[in-house]
């Protein structure tokens, strides 16, 4: 009978199967367990469960082969480098891929992120992704399980004002037992305004979709200050409006993700659609919930994918009628007919 042998150093656990070097770093939750399985697999004589073990230490050492095992088989490995979600072509970044095996090693359901990356594939704009994974990954929002993120938004309470004088309408309460002036409390029946005007998103209501026509916004991210909804870390909007704004938490899908502005270190981007769902710094008296916006975001998510679609038509149409053109002009050429 042979025997597996586990060489421990400061850095790594390393088993030698079939001539082969597998290998896992110790610092790796999955290094123990490793270490547990070659000496299961030692004090062991049944072949079958011995491969089983084989095939067990091979998918710990091996990050592409754990997260195929883990995700039930949603994600592939191409035997190279790449590893795609099964029926698609775009492979998965080093950030998913960090996320998944983040998950995995914390014992977490993967299909918030099989969602998320769901939702990213139906960007249009390929450009955006790359740009997308630098912003979550410099501030660690939070993945949701429908796929979309969280995000913040800094804005300013939505007034009125008399038509006569012109003036704010304030509305003042006092204390019915001490006469005191009670202090406002932010809260969800308030309507909210951004800091920056513009033609879409003046008015902001918590549990309704802010929305603005993708093709009107800005998608350079060398124009740092342009056409979109911003939202950004808690970093980027603690600052607006002198420490008297409100910050709302709100909910974002990868696929209207437009641009992150190259100079604001990741902390800033702009979009298409966000969805508000509490304020950080009021009273949150109304729950909204994922599934709120979901059932919004889908609704549109089939337009998106017809307009998509049609677009797509048009492009293939212009090429079809350019090289008609050009093969028209070459037939000229090539049997010297007057055009």
């Amino acid at each position: 009978m042979n025997y597996l042998v586990a060489k421990v150093t400061p850095s790594d656990v390393t088993v030698i199967i079939d001539g082969k070097h597998k290998r896992i770093r110790k610092d790796s939750p999955d290094a123990e367990l490793v270490i547990a399985l070659v000496k299961q697999y030692n004090c062991n004589n049944i072949i079958e469960e011995r491969q089983d073990i084989i095939t067990k230490i091979e998918e710990l050492c091996n990050p592409a082969k754990k997260i195929q095992f883990n995700s039930d088989g949603r994600f592939e490995f191409d035997g190279n480098s790449a590893m795609y979600l099964k029926g698609t072509s775009d492979p998965i970044p080093e950030f998913l891929a960090k996320k998944l095996l983040e998950y995995i090693d914390k014992g977490l359901n993967v299909e918030a992120l099989v969602n998320f990356w769901k939702n990213t594939l139906l960007n249009p704009d390929k450009g955006v992704r790359q740009q997308l994974f630098g912003f979550l990954e410099h501030n660690g929002h939070p993945i949701t399980d429908k796929g979309y993120f969280l995000a913040y938004k800094a804005v300013g309470v939505k007034r009125k004002f008399d038509v006569e004088t012109g003036e704010e309408v304030i509305s003042i309460r006092y204390d019915e037992e001490t006469g005191e002036r009670v202090e406002e409390t932010l809260n969800h029946s308030m309507t909210f305004k951004p800091f920056h005007s513009g033609s879409h998103g003046m008015t902001i209501k918590m549990g309704d979709p802010v929305t603005m026509p993708r093709e009107e916004c800005d998608s350079d991210p060398d124009r740092t200050c342009s056409a979109g909804l911003h939202v950004g870390s808690m970093e980027y909007v603690h600052d607006f409006g002198h420490g008297d704004s409100v910050v709302l938490e709100v909910l974002v899908s990868p696929r209207n993700v437009v641009a992150v502005p190259t100079d604001y270190n990741n902390t800033k981007m702009r979009t298409c659609e966000y969805y508000p769902i509490a304020i950080t710094n009021g009273e949150n008296d109304t729950i909204y919930l994922e599934s709120d916006y979901a059932a919004f975001d889908h609704a549109t998510m089939e337009d998106d994918i017809v307009n998509y679609e049609e677009s797509k038509r048009n492009v293939i149409k212009e090429i079809e009628d350019e090289l008609a053109e050009r093969k028209a002009i070459a037939d000229n050429l090539l049997n010297n007919i007057p055009v």
